[in-house]
Protein backbone atom coordinates (compact mmCIF):
# COMPACT_ATOMS: atom_id res chain seq x y z
CA UNK A 1 0.00 0.00 0.00
CA UNK A 2 1.22 3.12 -1.29
CA UNK A 3 2.46 5.91 1.33
CA UNK A 4 0.68 9.17 1.10
CA UNK A 5 4.32 11.37 1.40
CA UNK A 6 2.49 14.51 0.57
CA UNK A 7 1.11 14.21 4.55
CA UNK A 8 4.12 12.73 5.54
CA UNK A 9 6.55 14.58 4.25
CA UNK A 10 5.09 18.19 2.68
CA UNK A 11 5.80 19.31 7.14
CA UNK A 12 9.79 19.48 6.77
CA UNK A 13 10.40 18.05 10.26
CA UNK A 14 13.32 16.39 11.44
CA UNK A 15 13.06 12.67 11.56
CA UNK A 16 15.48 10.06 13.13
CA UNK A 17 16.91 7.88 10.72
CA UNK A 18 15.38 5.05 11.96
CA UNK A 19 11.81 6.94 11.57
CA UNK A 20 12.66 7.15 7.90
CA UNK A 21 13.43 3.44 7.45
CA UNK A 22 9.70 3.14 7.70
CA UNK A 23 9.43 4.65 4.22
CA UNK A 24 11.41 2.13 2.50
CA UNK A 25 10.68 -2.24 1.54
CA UNK A 26 13.73 -3.63 2.78
CA UNK A 27 15.63 -5.64 0.84
CA UNK A 28 15.01 -9.54 0.56
CA UNK A 29 18.49 -10.49 0.23
CA UNK A 30 17.65 -14.30 -0.45
CA UNK A 31 15.85 -13.62 -3.86
CA UNK A 32 19.14 -12.63 -4.84
CA UNK A 33 20.47 -15.80 -5.42
CA UNK A 34 24.95 -16.12 -5.91
CA UNK A 35 25.73 -17.15 -9.06
CA UNK A 36 28.47 -20.09 -9.28
CA UNK A 37 31.25 -18.63 -10.72
CA UNK A 38 31.34 -15.71 -7.80
CA UNK A 39 32.84 -16.39 -4.42
CA UNK A 40 29.70 -15.09 -2.49
CA UNK A 41 31.57 -14.15 0.62
CA UNK A 42 33.45 -11.29 -1.94
CA UNK A 43 30.44 -10.21 -3.17
CA UNK A 44 28.96 -6.56 -3.02
CA UNK A 45 25.88 -8.39 -2.07
CA UNK A 46 26.80 -9.92 0.88
CA UNK A 47 28.58 -7.44 2.20
CA UNK A 48 25.54 -5.36 2.06
CA UNK A 49 23.59 -8.03 3.94
CA UNK A 50 26.08 -8.29 6.75
CA UNK A 51 26.52 -3.93 7.20
CA UNK A 52 22.32 -4.43 7.11
CA UNK A 53 22.46 -6.56 10.79
CA UNK A 54 25.92 -4.57 12.30
CA UNK A 55 26.21 -0.96 10.73
CA UNK A 56 23.76 1.55 12.27
CA UNK A 57 22.13 3.72 8.89
CA UNK A 58 23.04 6.93 10.55
CA UNK A 59 26.73 5.40 10.69
CA UNK A 60 26.68 4.53 6.29
CA UNK A 61 29.17 6.29 4.34
CA UNK A 62 27.18 5.74 1.00
CA UNK A 63 23.45 4.61 0.75
CA UNK A 64 21.91 2.79 -1.78
CA UNK A 65 18.11 3.41 -2.27
CA UNK A 66 15.48 1.84 -5.34
CA UNK A 67 12.89 4.62 -6.29
CA UNK A 68 10.42 2.49 -8.26
CA UNK A 69 9.06 5.16 -10.11
CA UNK A 70 8.19 5.85 -13.64
CA UNK A 71 4.43 7.63 -13.90
CA UNK A 72 5.88 11.00 -15.53
CA UNK A 73 8.63 8.58 -17.57
CA UNK A 74 6.12 8.92 -21.17
CA UNK A 75 7.32 5.29 -21.53
CA UNK A 76 6.73 3.04 -18.93
CA UNK A 77 9.11 -0.16 -17.62
CA UNK A 78 11.83 1.58 -15.60
CA UNK A 79 9.83 1.42 -12.20
CA UNK A 80 10.97 -2.47 -12.52
CA UNK A 81 14.71 -1.48 -12.87
CA UNK A 82 16.21 -1.16 -9.55
CA UNK A 83 15.64 -4.90 -8.42
CA UNK A 84 16.93 -5.98 -11.91
CA UNK A 85 19.84 -4.45 -11.34
CA UNK A 86 20.43 -5.57 -7.46
CA UNK A 87 20.48 -8.83 -9.10
CA UNK A 88 23.37 -8.40 -11.21
CA UNK A 89 24.88 -5.26 -8.84
CA UNK A 90 25.34 -7.98 -6.02
CA UNK A 91 27.48 -10.56 -7.77
CA UNK A 92 30.19 -8.37 -8.09
CA UNK A 93 32.78 -7.43 -5.72
CA UNK A 94 32.33 -5.80 -2.37
CA UNK A 95 35.68 -3.31 -3.38
CA UNK A 96 36.50 -3.18 0.31
CA UNK A 97 35.47 -5.93 3.53
CA UNK A 98 34.83 -2.94 6.15
CA UNK A 99 33.30 -0.69 3.69
CA UNK A 100 30.41 1.11 5.10
CA UNK A 101 27.36 1.17 2.41
CA UNK A 102 24.12 0.23 2.93
CA UNK A 103 21.28 -0.61 0.54
CA UNK A 104 17.91 0.79 2.21
CA UNK A 105 15.66 -0.80 -0.27
CA UNK A 106 13.07 0.33 -2.57
CA UNK A 107 11.20 3.91 -1.39
CA UNK A 108 7.23 3.15 -1.26
CA UNK A 109 6.81 5.35 -4.05
CA UNK A 110 3.24 7.86 -3.46
CA UNK A 111 0.45 8.37 -4.49
CA UNK A 112 1.01 10.25 -7.24
CA UNK A 113 4.65 10.71 -8.73
CA UNK A 114 4.31 14.26 -7.17
CA UNK A 115 4.53 13.10 -3.72
CA UNK A 116 7.24 10.51 -4.88
CA UNK A 117 9.58 13.81 -6.08
CA UNK A 118 9.05 15.67 -2.88
CA UNK A 119 9.48 12.12 -0.56
CA UNK A 120 12.65 11.82 -2.27
CA UNK A 121 13.56 15.11 -1.47
CA UNK A 122 13.34 14.70 2.25
CA UNK A 123 14.56 11.74 1.96
CA UNK A 124 18.00 12.95 0.74
CA UNK A 125 18.57 16.10 2.69
CA UNK A 126 18.35 14.36 5.07
CA UNK A 127 20.66 11.89 4.62
CA UNK A 128 23.06 15.11 3.03
CA UNK A 129 22.33 16.48 6.29
CA UNK A 130 24.01 13.37 8.27
CA UNK A 131 27.11 13.54 5.38
CA UNK A 132 25.91 10.39 3.38
CA UNK A 133 25.87 10.36 -0.35
CA UNK A 134 23.28 8.58 -1.97
CA UNK A 135 23.53 6.53 -4.75
CA UNK A 136 19.87 6.34 -6.05
CA UNK A 137 18.56 3.33 -9.18
CA UNK A 138 16.08 4.09 -10.80
CA UNK A 139 13.24 4.64 -12.15
CA UNK A 140 12.73 7.13 -14.84
CA UNK A 141 15.12 10.10 -14.84
CA UNK A 142 12.49 13.12 -14.01
CA UNK A 143 13.36 11.83 -10.42
CA UNK A 144 16.44 14.50 -10.76
CA UNK A 145 14.00 17.01 -10.33
CA UNK A 146 13.39 15.68 -7.07
CA UNK A 147 17.16 15.05 -6.21
CA UNK A 148 17.79 18.68 -6.89
CA UNK A 149 14.79 20.03 -4.56
CA UNK A 150 16.85 18.82 -1.93
CA UNK A 151 19.15 21.67 -2.20
CA UNK A 152 16.62 24.03 -1.91
CA UNK A 153 18.09 27.06 -0.37
CA UNK A 154 21.81 26.52 -1.21
CA UNK A 155 23.85 26.22 -3.93
CA UNK A 156 24.48 23.53 -6.01
CA UNK A 157 26.36 22.02 -9.13
CA UNK A 158 24.76 19.55 -11.51
CA UNK A 159 26.12 17.23 -14.64
CA UNK A 160 23.64 14.73 -16.65
CA UNK A 161 24.61 12.59 -19.25
CA UNK A 162 21.84 12.34 -21.61
CA UNK A 163 21.76 11.98 -25.17
CA UNK A 164 19.49 15.17 -25.77
CA UNK A 165 18.74 18.05 -23.50
CA UNK A 166 15.64 17.03 -21.38
CA UNK A 167 14.15 20.43 -22.29
CA UNK A 168 11.26 21.85 -23.97
CA UNK A 169 10.22 25.71 -23.98
CA UNK A 170 7.14 26.34 -23.07
CA UNK A 171 5.66 23.09 -21.97
CA UNK A 172 4.87 22.47 -18.09
CA UNK A 173 3.98 19.19 -17.42
CA UNK A 174 6.80 17.16 -16.06
CA UNK A 175 8.02 14.26 -18.00
CA UNK A 176 11.78 12.44 -18.06
CA UNK A 177 11.86 14.34 -21.51
CA UNK A 178 11.59 18.08 -20.48
CA UNK A 179 12.33 17.72 -16.26
CA UNK A 180 15.06 20.50 -16.99
CA UNK A 181 12.48 23.19 -17.30
CA UNK A 182 11.16 22.45 -13.55
CA UNK A 183 14.46 22.72 -12.68
CA UNK A 184 15.70 25.80 -14.71
CA UNK A 185 12.86 27.70 -13.12
CA UNK A 186 12.44 26.55 -9.80
CA UNK A 187 16.20 25.85 -9.10
CA UNK A 188 17.31 29.22 -8.94
CA UNK A 189 20.26 28.11 -6.70
CA UNK A 190 21.64 25.79 -9.21
CA UNK A 191 25.42 27.40 -10.01
CA UNK A 192 25.89 25.40 -13.11
CA UNK A 193 24.83 22.63 -15.35
CA UNK A 194 26.65 20.27 -17.83
CA UNK A 195 25.59 18.18 -20.09
CA UNK A 196 27.34 15.92 -21.36
CA UNK A 197 27.52 13.22 -24.41
CA UNK A 198 24.38 15.07 -25.80
CA UNK A 199 23.96 13.87 -29.99
CA UNK A 200 23.31 16.80 -31.98
CA UNK A 201 21.11 15.09 -34.13
CA UNK A 202 18.47 14.82 -31.00
CA UNK A 203 18.60 18.58 -29.99
CA UNK A 204 17.27 21.67 -32.05
CA UNK A 205 19.30 24.39 -32.09
CA UNK A 206 16.99 26.75 -30.31
CA UNK A 207 17.59 24.84 -27.41
CA UNK A 208 21.80 25.38 -27.81
CA UNK A 209 21.45 28.71 -28.29
CA UNK A 210 18.85 28.75 -24.40
CA UNK A 211 21.41 27.10 -22.81
CA UNK A 212 24.34 29.09 -24.00
CA UNK A 213 22.89 31.86 -23.18
CA UNK A 214 21.87 30.96 -19.51
CA UNK A 215 25.89 29.97 -19.25
CA UNK A 216 25.09 26.61 -19.54
CA UNK A 217 27.74 24.02 -20.14
CA UNK A 218 27.62 20.67 -22.74
CA UNK A 219 29.70 18.13 -24.32
CA UNK A 220 28.43 16.55 -27.62
CA UNK A 221 29.24 12.84 -27.82
CA UNK A 222 32.38 13.11 -30.10
CA UNK A 223 33.42 15.86 -27.61
CA UNK A 224 33.41 13.48 -24.63
CA UNK A 225 34.84 10.55 -26.15
CA UNK A 226 37.98 12.43 -27.81
CA UNK A 227 39.24 13.61 -24.36
CA UNK A 228 37.19 11.70 -22.25
CA UNK A 229 39.32 13.16 -19.15
CA UNK A 230 38.13 16.14 -20.12
CA UNK A 231 34.94 15.50 -18.08
CA UNK A 232 36.61 14.61 -14.68
CA UNK A 233 37.05 18.23 -13.39
CA UNK A 234 33.57 18.88 -14.29
CA UNK A 235 32.10 16.14 -12.08
CA UNK A 236 34.45 16.76 -9.63
CA UNK A 237 32.85 20.20 -8.88
CA UNK A 238 29.21 18.30 -9.09
CA UNK A 239 26.78 18.17 -6.25
CA UNK A 240 24.32 15.95 -8.27
CA UNK A 241 24.69 13.24 -11.24
CA UNK A 242 21.81 12.36 -13.17
CA UNK A 243 22.92 9.33 -15.66
CA UNK A 244 20.42 8.05 -18.94
CA UNK A 245 20.67 5.03 -19.72
CA UNK A 246 19.54 6.43 -23.24
CA UNK A 247 23.35 7.76 -23.93
CA UNK A 248 24.65 4.45 -24.71
CA UNK A 249 24.21 2.66 -27.69
CA UNK A 250 21.60 0.63 -28.19
CA UNK A 251 23.86 -2.15 -29.30
CA UNK A 252 25.70 -2.40 -25.75
CA UNK A 253 22.52 -1.38 -23.79
CA UNK A 254 19.12 -2.78 -25.42
CA UNK A 255 17.23 -2.03 -22.47
CA UNK A 256 16.14 1.59 -23.44
CA UNK A 257 13.68 3.41 -25.24
CA UNK A 258 16.13 5.57 -27.70
CA UNK A 259 17.02 1.94 -29.56
CA UNK A 260 19.92 4.78 -30.85
CA UNK A 261 23.00 2.92 -33.12
CA UNK A 262 25.54 5.76 -31.63
CA UNK A 263 26.33 6.96 -27.98
CA UNK A 264 28.77 5.92 -25.45
CA UNK A 265 30.25 2.79 -25.30
CA UNK A 266 30.04 0.48 -21.80
CA UNK A 267 33.61 1.21 -21.09
CA UNK A 268 33.47 4.96 -21.70
CA UNK A 269 29.92 5.24 -19.23
CA UNK A 270 31.66 3.03 -16.31
CA UNK A 271 34.42 5.55 -16.56
CA UNK A 272 32.24 8.66 -16.48
CA UNK A 273 30.35 7.19 -13.35
CA UNK A 274 34.01 6.40 -11.70
CA UNK A 275 34.89 10.15 -12.26
CA UNK A 276 31.56 11.24 -10.82
CA UNK A 277 32.72 8.53 -7.53
CA UNK A 278 35.65 9.88 -6.97
CA UNK A 279 34.17 13.64 -6.70
CA UNK A 280 34.14 14.62 -2.77
CA UNK A 281 32.06 17.59 -3.37
CA UNK A 282 29.22 15.31 -5.13
CA UNK A 283 26.17 13.41 -2.51
CA UNK A 284 23.82 12.41 -5.02
CA UNK A 285 24.12 10.41 -7.68
CA UNK A 286 20.98 8.95 -9.66
CA UNK A 287 21.17 6.12 -12.64
CA UNK A 288 18.08 6.50 -15.02
CA UNK A 289 15.74 5.15 -17.52
CA UNK A 290 16.47 1.27 -17.80
CA UNK A 291 13.86 -0.24 -19.07
CA UNK A 292 13.63 -4.38 -18.33
CA UNK A 293 10.67 -5.78 -20.71
CA UNK A 294 13.15 -4.31 -23.48
CA UNK A 295 16.08 -6.15 -22.15
CA UNK A 296 15.96 -10.01 -23.03
CA UNK A 297 18.98 -10.65 -22.31
CA UNK A 298 19.21 -8.63 -18.89
CA UNK A 299 22.84 -7.24 -20.52
CA UNK A 300 21.49 -3.51 -19.93
CA UNK A 301 20.95 -4.87 -16.20
CA UNK A 302 24.35 -6.06 -15.87
CA UNK A 303 25.37 -3.30 -17.51
CA UNK A 304 23.75 -0.64 -15.55
CA UNK A 305 25.34 -2.74 -12.57
CA UNK A 306 28.12 -2.36 -13.85
CA UNK A 307 28.24 1.05 -14.15
CA UNK A 308 26.68 1.61 -10.48
CA UNK A 309 29.79 -0.26 -9.27
CA UNK A 310 32.23 1.61 -10.78
CA UNK A 311 30.91 4.84 -8.97
CA UNK A 312 30.78 3.02 -5.74
CA UNK A 313 34.64 1.98 -5.92
CA UNK A 314 34.76 5.72 -7.16
CA UNK A 315 33.67 6.51 -4.44
CA UNK A 316 35.32 4.39 -2.18
CA UNK A 317 38.66 5.65 -3.49
CA UNK A 318 37.72 9.47 -2.41
CA UNK A 319 40.78 11.54 -1.85
CA UNK A 320 39.45 14.67 -0.64
CA UNK A 321 42.20 17.58 -1.28
CA UNK A 322 41.61 21.39 -1.02
CA UNK A 323 44.30 23.50 -2.65
CA UNK A 324 43.73 25.98 -0.33
CA UNK A 325 44.73 24.35 2.29
CA UNK A 326 48.50 25.30 4.11
CA UNK A 327 50.75 22.48 2.76
CA UNK A 328 53.13 20.91 0.82
CA UNK A 329 51.26 18.89 -1.42
CA UNK A 330 50.52 21.21 -3.92
CA UNK A 331 52.56 22.96 -6.78
CA UNK A 332 51.43 26.46 -7.06
CA UNK A 333 51.58 28.52 -10.62
CA UNK A 334 51.21 32.31 -11.54
CA UNK A 335 50.76 32.68 -14.66
CA UNK A 336 50.14 36.90 -15.59
CA UNK A 337 47.24 37.98 -17.84
CA UNK A 338 48.46 40.96 -20.02
CA UNK A 339 44.75 41.22 -21.59
CA UNK A 340 43.05 41.54 -18.17
CA UNK A 341 46.01 43.10 -15.78
CA UNK A 342 45.31 40.16 -13.13
CA UNK A 343 47.05 37.19 -12.72
CA UNK A 344 45.51 33.77 -12.75
CA UNK A 345 47.11 31.20 -10.27
CA UNK A 346 46.52 28.10 -10.91
CA UNK A 347 46.92 24.77 -8.13
CA UNK A 348 48.51 21.17 -8.53
CA UNK A 349 47.99 18.11 -6.57
CA UNK A 350 51.95 16.10 -5.66
CA UNK A 351 49.64 13.58 -4.93
CA UNK A 352 46.71 13.40 -7.50
CA UNK A 353 47.74 15.38 -10.35
CA UNK A 354 44.70 16.92 -10.32
CA UNK A 355 44.37 20.71 -11.42
CA UNK A 356 42.54 24.19 -9.70
CA UNK A 357 42.29 27.67 -11.32
CA UNK A 358 41.95 30.48 -9.04
CA UNK A 359 38.67 32.63 -10.23
CA UNK A 360 39.18 36.37 -9.50
CA UNK A 361 36.11 38.40 -9.79
CA UNK A 362 37.98 41.73 -10.46
CA UNK A 363 35.08 43.77 -11.17
CA UNK A 364 33.84 43.22 -7.95
CA UNK A 365 34.14 45.25 -5.00
CA UNK A 366 35.12 42.83 -2.39
CA UNK A 367 37.53 41.07 -4.83
CA UNK A 368 36.19 37.51 -4.60
CA UNK A 369 38.00 34.41 -5.18
CA UNK A 370 36.91 30.78 -6.06
CA UNK A 371 38.81 27.90 -6.73
CA UNK A 372 37.38 25.63 -9.05
CA UNK A 373 38.47 22.83 -10.72
CA UNK A 374 40.61 22.13 -13.99
CA UNK A 375 42.88 20.40 -15.96
CA UNK A 376 46.73 21.09 -17.01
CA UNK A 377 45.33 21.85 -20.43
CA UNK A 378 44.00 25.18 -18.99
CA UNK A 379 47.13 25.86 -17.51
CA UNK A 380 49.17 25.25 -20.58
CA UNK A 381 46.56 27.68 -22.34
CA UNK A 382 47.13 30.63 -20.35
CA UNK A 383 50.88 30.27 -20.59
CA UNK A 384 50.40 30.90 -23.82
CA UNK A 385 48.90 34.00 -23.00
CA UNK A 386 45.15 32.42 -24.09
CA UNK A 387 42.37 33.13 -21.35
CA UNK A 388 41.40 29.96 -20.66
CA UNK A 389 37.43 29.40 -21.91
CA UNK A 390 36.44 28.01 -18.05
CA UNK A 391 38.18 30.48 -16.73
CA UNK A 392 35.53 33.24 -18.54
CA UNK A 393 32.54 30.98 -18.04
CA UNK A 394 32.67 31.11 -14.08
CA UNK A 395 33.18 34.47 -14.39
CA UNK A 396 29.73 35.13 -16.45
CA UNK A 397 28.33 32.85 -14.06
CA UNK A 398 29.65 35.20 -11.20
CA UNK A 399 28.19 37.62 -12.24
CA UNK A 400 24.76 36.17 -13.08
CA UNK A 401 24.81 35.07 -10.15
CA UNK A 402 25.68 38.45 -8.48
CA UNK A 403 22.75 40.21 -10.55
CA UNK A 404 19.95 38.08 -9.48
Amino acid sequence: MPFLFKNVFSTREKTSMMDLLHYFDPVDFEKFACPEWANKKHTLGYLLQRNQEKVKPEKADLVLIGVPEDRNSGVEGAAKAPDEIRKHLYNLNRIGARFKILDLGNLKVGNTANDSYFALRDICEHLMESRQTVCILGGSQDLTFGMSKAFDGRLFNMVTVDPKLDFKKGVKNITAENYLNLIFEKQKNMYSYTALGYQNYFVDQTDIDIFNSSHFDSKRLGQVRYDLTSVEPILRDANIFSFDINAIRYIDAPGQAMASPNGLYSEEACQIARYAGISDTLQLAGFFNLIPDNDMSSSSSNLVAQIIWHFIEGFYNRKPEDPTDDTEDFNHFVVDMADINIAIVFFQSRVSGRWWMEISDFEHKKGRMYIVPCDEDDYKKASQGDIPDRWWKNIRKMHKRQNK
